[in-house]
């Protein structure tokens, strides 16, 4: 017995020890980060940001690969069937947390079994704006305006399962008002008809939204948050509206498939917590209006993600949302 004992204990010392030698060699080749959203947006900005950070510091090129489509799943797929050796990424957002609720049966990936969380690499706010010419400026006025205008009110929409989409319906079963969705191609063209009253309230990124507030063609309503935003400090937050449920944003993180090794996880996530840190980065984040986040562990993002995935379900049954 006490020969067995050594002599796991010694199989356990070798194991680390091989552990730690993997995670000191890695890398010895480039690193690819899928993005499966097109360049430019936040989360493209944020990527090739901390890519440009930590590709001297792991001795080599980090590509980012924008492979766009079907609400981010033709990145995530590829991913997932990419060998789990630390060398191919997945940087996305809150989509890869609620398509298994929306079309689970058309999914070739599980967002948990197939992928291994690593690190949140930041969030941005939301705020809900309504265009200038409606008469409202709080929650509360807009909330007895739908009221008392019930049926005749929209909301634009992008994908279905966007923050934009579900914030709203959680908005609208939190308040008792009725909103029809109106869709849309991206943020531009819903903007576009927000602006000039097409439809009549949107739930928006704060960087995107800000612009058309700083020029008077949208009115603040609340923050999506439980602290005042430093860009629009005298708007309320949702939860000074009264509606804690309610705080939302997005959130921008980074995963690898599952099977990749413990330790090289660990590395990938002490190089990104490192990188969020250098004063270039926190600049550039406070300019593209991106809120860095605490030190964390991989595990630590992964129960977040796995709570992530049971809210936007939540919203997903109880606002009957169904795909085509």
């Amino acid at each position: 017995m006490r020969l067995r004992l050594m002599w796991l204990v010694a199989c356990g010392i070798a194991l680390a020890g091989a552990g730690e030698t993997r995670a000191q060699t890695w890398p010895t080749k480039p690193i690819r980060i899928v993005t499966p959203f097109p360049a430019g947006g936040q989360l493209d900005v944020v990527v090739r940001l901390l890519a440009e950070k930590m590709s001297p510091v792991l001795g080599q090129p980090i590509v980012v690969d924008n492979r766009t489509g079907a609400d981010g799943n033709i990145g995530a797929e590829a991913v997932a069937r990419s060998a789990p050796d630390g060398y191919t990424w997945l940087a996305t957002t809150v989509p890869f947390a609620t398509q298994i609720s929306l079309n689970p049966s058309a999914l070739r990936y599980h967002p948990v079994k197939d992928f291994q969380a690593v690190a949140k690499m930041g969030t941005s706010s939301f705020v809900l704006v309504v265009p200038v010419d409606i008469p409202v400026k709080s929650v509360k006025e807009f909330v007895a305006y739908a009221k008392a205008n019930r049926g005749k009110l929209s909301y634009g929409g992008t994908s279905v399962g966007s923050v934009t989409h579900l914030s709203t319906e959680m908005f609208k079963r939190a308040t008792g008002i009725e909103m029809e969705m109106i869709p849309y191609a991206g943020i531009p063209p819903a903007l576009t008809d927000l602006v000039t009253g097409r439809t009549q309230f949107m739930s928006l990124g704060l960087v995107a939204a800000l612009p058309q507030i700083k020029a008077g063609k949208l009115r603040p309503l609340a923050v999506l948050d439980d602290a005042r935003h430093p860009l629009l400090p005298d708007v309320l937050t949702i939860v000074d509206e009264g509606y804690a449920d309610l705080v939302v944003g997005t959130w921008f993180g980074l995963f690898v498939p599952a099977q990749t090794p413990k330790d090289i996880v660990a590395r990938i996530n002490a190089e990104v917590m490192k990188a969020m840190q250098l004063p270039e980065v926190l600049d550039k984040y406070k300019s593209i209006g991106v809120e860095p986040v605490k030190a964390h562990d991989a595990d630590a993002f992964a129960r977040q993600f796995d709570a992530e995935i049971v809210r936007w379900g939540k919203v997903v049954v109880d606002a009957k949302i169904k795909t085509e």
